[in-house]
């Protein structure tokens, strides 16, 4: 009976993890080309911002016991993002992903 539990739990939680993963790769995908200012309404203030070239690079951070989650995007001189990477613990994402479906609905 032990196991059962065990199981019913770790889908439970896998569930979980793939929700907010697809929540980030959707609203980072779809914010390619929009303004920065969308990605900022989506997760706040960027916890670090940096010009890198051209491009001025965003950086959000979320802390976690097991591994963070860090959300970068990377904008033209006009404000427009033209890349994203993000990288972390799903659970640690969950509120950044939560943020982003918000402002970028799956399509």
């Amino acid at each position: 009976m032990k196991y059962v539990w065990a199981g019913a739990l770790a889908l439970g939680l896998a569930g979980c993890s793939t929700v907010a993963l697809d929540q980030m790769n959707s609203g980072l995908a779809q914010a390619i080309g929009q303004p920065v200012s969308q990605v900022e309404s989506a997760l706040g203030t960027a916890a670090e911002i940096t010009r890198d070239g051209a491009q001025t690079k965003y950086r959000w951070f979320a802390e976690s016991v097991i591994e963070p989650c860090q959300v970068e995007v990377w904008a033209d001189a006009d404000g427009q993002v033209r890349r994203t990477a993000w990288s972390g613990y799903a659970k640690a994402c969950e509120e950044f992903a939560s943020g982003l479906s918000t402002v970028f609905p799956a399509q």
